[in-house]
Formats: C-alpha cells, sequence, structure tokens
C-alpha cells in the first residue's frame, strides 16, 4: 500500500478531479462527469482508503443542498454511493476491517439504535418507509464513516485527512461563489440553487486553517490559507444566513479564548504569524473594496439589513424569526403528545404562517426539538450523551497531546463542536447529510487519536516497567 502522504499523484488527482466534478455541477456536461468520475476511480485505485473517503466528500460537498436533484447530481451520487459502499462491503467480506473499541463507539450505537427503531413509532403513525428513510440516511453517514476512519492508523494520515478536507471546502466555496456571480447575484440569490442552504464545510475550514497558518512549517501550505480564509468568508457573507454569521463568531471566540486562557499566544512564533494572519487579512480586505466598492458594499449592506431586522422580532418585516417562533411552538404541541420515543422519522405536523399558509412541516428550526418530536426525550438524551462523551474525549486527548500543532487541530474540533451546537438552535442545516459529515470526521479524528494514544502508552509502559527494574 503506498502511503498517502508520499503520494504526490494522488493529490493531482484528487485536484483535477475536484475541479472536473464541481464544474459537472453547475454545467451539466456529461463529457466532464465522465472525465471526472475515471479520474476519481483512478484516485481510489492508488490509494482505496483515501480515495474513499474524497469520493465521499465530493459526494457531500458538491452537490446542492436542495430537495431536488439535477440529472448530473443523481449519476454523481449513483457513482459516488456504489464505489464508496462497494467497497466497505469488500473489505468486510475480507475481514480486514475491524471497528476498533473507542468510548464513543456505545453512545453512537445507542443512538444509531433509536433511529432505527423510530421506524417502528413511523409505521405506527402511519407513516411511509420512503419518507421514514429519507429522514434518517442521515445518520447513515455516521455508520459509513466509522468504518472508513477506522482504516486509519497515523496521526500524518488524519493530517492528510484534514487538508483534503480543506481543499474540497475550497472547491465547494469557488463553485458557490460562480454560482453567486453567473446567476445574477444579490437579485436573483433566492434562484441560485445551493447558496441560501449550502455545505456548512467553509464555516467548519476556517479553524483549521488558522490553526495550520499558525503552525504549519511548509511555506506553501502555510501561506496558502490566506486565500482559503478569504475565499470560505466571502462565501459566508454571500449566503446571507444571520445563523451561519453567529455560529463563526461564537467558534472564532472560542478558540480565541482557549488559546488566550492556556496562553499559548505567549508563544513568541505563534503570537507573530497570529499577528501577521490578521494584518494580512485586513489589508487584502481593504485592497478588494477598493478594487470592487460597489460590490463589497452590497454585500455588507445586504447583511447588516439581515440583522437590524431583528431589532424588532415581532416586526412583519421579520417574516423568518416570526415562522420559526410559530413552527417550534406548533412542533412542541406535537412533541408532547408522544414525549418519550417520539412520532418517528419522516413525521409532519401542521401549522400556519404568519401569512396563514396551511404547512405540513418536517422540520423545526431548533434542532432539539427536532430530536424530541422524532425520537423522544430518551432518544434525544442518546445524542445528549454522545456529544457529552466527544467533548470529554477531546480534552483527555488534549492534555496528553504534546504537539502543539495537533493541540490547536484539537482546540480547532472543540471550538467547532461548540459552534455547531450553537447553530443547532437556529437552522435544521446541522442534521442534513453533508453536517452529518463534518460531525462524523471529527468524532471519528478524536477516536483515532485516543486509539493512537492508547497504544503508545501500552507500548511504552512494558520499556519503563524494564527500566525501573534494572535500577
Amino acid at each position: 500500500m503506498i502511503e498517502i502522504y508520499k503520494n504526490k499523484k494522488i493529490y493531482l488527482l484528487m485536484v483535477v478531479g475536484g475541479l472536473v466534478g464541481s464544474m459537472a455541477c453547475f454545467t451539466g456536461n456529461w463529457a466532464i462527469i465522465i472525465v471526472a468520475g475515471i479520474i476519481l476511480l483512478l484516485t481510489t485505485l492508488l490509494n482505496p482508503k483515501f480515495g474513499v473517503f474524497i469520493l465521499l466528500f465530493l459526494q457531500l460537498g458538491l452537490i446542492k443542498s436542495t430537495s431536488g436533484l439535477t440529472n448530473q447530481e443523481t449519476i454523481f451520487i449513483i457513482f459516488f454511493g456504489s464505489t464508496i459502499i462497494g467497497w466497505i462491503l469488500r473489505q468486510l467480506l475480507k475481514k480486514k476491517t475491524r471497528i476498533s473499541w473507542s468510548p464513543i463507539n456505545l453512545p453512537v450505537l445507542s443512538f444509531l439504535s433509536f433511529c432505527v427503531f423510530s421506524f417502528v413509532k413511523a409505521s405506527y403513525n402511519n407513516i411511509s418507509i420512503v419518507n421514514w428513510f429519507t429522514e434518517w440516511r442521515a445518520f447513515l453517514v455516521l455508520i459509513l464513516f466509522f468504518v472508513i476512519l477506522n482504516e486509519f492508523k497515523s496521526k500524518k494520515e488524519l493530517k492528510w485527512l484534514i487538508y483534503s478536507f480543506l481543499l474540497i471546502t475550497l472547491l465547494i466555496c469557488l463553485r458557490d461563489i460562480f454560482l453567486f456571480i453567473q446567476q445574477g447575484g444579490f437579485e436573483r440569490l433566492f434562484k441560485a440553487a445551493g447558496l441560501q442552504y449550502a455545505s456548512l464545510f467553509f464555516i467548519m475550514a476556517i479553524p483549521f486553517s488558522i490553526t495550520i497558518f499558525l503552525t504549519a512549517k511548509n511555506f506553501l501550505l502555510k501561506w496558502s490559507q490566506i486565500p482559503l480564509i478569504l475565499i470560505c468568508a466571502f462565501r459566508l457573507l454571500i449566503g446571507l444566513m444571520r445563523s451561519y454569521i453567529l455560529a463563526i463568531l461564537s467558534m472564532l471566540t472560542v478558540f480565541i479564548v482557549i488559546l488566550l486562557i492556556l496562553k499559548i499566544l505567549k508563544n513568541k512564533k505563534i503570537f507573530s504569524r497570529a499577528v501577521t494572519l490578521i494584518t494580512l487579512i485586513c489589508i487584502i480586505s481593504g485592497i478588494i473594496f477598493l478594487i470592487f466598492p460597489t460590490q463589497m458594499n452590497k454585500i455588507i449592506k445586504n447583511n447588516i439589513t439581515r440583522f437590524v431586522v431583528l431589532k424588532n422580532f415581532s416586526s412583519p418585516k421579520n417574516v423568518s424569526a416570526l415562522t420559526h417562533a410559530i413552527e417550534i411552538k406548533a412542533a412542541w404541541k406535537y412533541a408532547i403528545k408522544q414525549p418519550l420515543l417520539g412520532h418517528g422519522f419522516g413525521f409532519k405536523y401542521q401549522y400556519y404562517r404568519p401569512n396563514q399558509k396551511f404547512v405540513d412541516g418536517a422540520i423545526v428550526h431548533f434542532v432539539p426539538l427536532f430530536f424530541i418530536l422524532k425520537i423522544g426525550f430518551i432518544g434525544t438524551l442518546s445524542i445528549i450523551w454522545l456529544i457529552t462523551t466527544i467533548l470529554m474525549l477531546n480534552w483527555q486527548i488534549f492534555k496528553k497531546e504534546k504537539d502543539l500543532s495537533w493541540k490547536l487541530l484539537e482546540i480547532a474540533i472543540f471550538s467547532n463542536f461548540i459552534g455547531f451546537i450553537i447553530l443547532s438552535f437556529f437552522v435544521t442545516n446541522v442534521i442534513r447529510i453533508d453536517s452529518i459529515f463534518y460531525f462524523t470526521l471529527a468524532t471519528g479524528i478524536i477516536a483515532t487519536i485516543k486509539k493512537i494514544q492508547d497504544k503508545t502508552n501500552t507500548t511504552l509502559n512494558p520499556i519503563i516497567r524494564i527500566k525501573n527494574c534494572g535500577q
């Protein structure tokens, strides 16, 4: 097996395949889809576990996050999905994949059990299997990723996963910006498919990029983070999502506060790089404003307008907030009717919007209530158990970690989780497939590092005992 961090061909094919694949998502060119498929298949053949992971990145990130899929995106899903599932089945049949034990396994299994059991409740409430599976399928990502992540054995491999995550995030951002320009900017933003509810990857990528800039030794890897941060920030601004901006501000605040509390910024090298990063981003942002003053002013004004509306929560102009409040109230009335085990995935409740339009709602813009409605209070407790276990395990890993770059990456994962939780109070995006992907990626990285640390301690303990006996 070729080690992924030594094989440059994989990265070249991955970049070309990703670019070609992103073009296919908004051009509808069948030739491009075929070329992208061949290139990505070659990536998989060069290094199966890394290639399959990249395919899953692309499948979750490059398709538009809307209810309907184009023919091209359907082909992408079929190709990627069959490759991923085929590889996993092959590994399981050959008994090469053994899921190693981790403290996270039990809460994950508990949560997934409640998800599967919700089918019984869904049947009791006359919910079709199609509607049930449509909502439940997002959580299948938990299973797929744990099987795939189990194949990664070293921190170097995990770092390359993070690098590939950032690369795919960059492709997603570039595709979205292209769509934004192609489809008429703000005048037709709501018609630009996927821009309002696109992947959350670009939010989660920013703390990772900052960490890499502060600790990377490689010149190219370090300085490439600045354009990536700027592109992700621009993508965030054109999304016009108040909750997204709140999430990224919360994540960055948590990240900086932890650095200050742990006195990491007292490290002269880290401090000088942090100052350099802030200075360069401010200068480049100022230059962009000078080059595109009209466009940038419009972007800022659009975002300010979205926040100004919140001054008067009950204002008729604040349709979004009013709708969410009515939606939550209606969902709660249905939730308390079957509080212990919920109504099952696929269940729809009914309410009237502020314009008196009658709606059959399936989602709730308050994710804890969504789970109470679907899998009840008991199922929701399993999610709280899972998240608590992840955060506690992350803290244990952080205390034992001696490598500064990994310490900062673990802080980035922690701050992302906090942002993830905050975001769940305002939008349902965190329970989509692409968002569950990031949740599982971060969870898998934590579990794998814990496994590596435990293995290292087990190896070192006999050596320490021998030395003590000798003395």
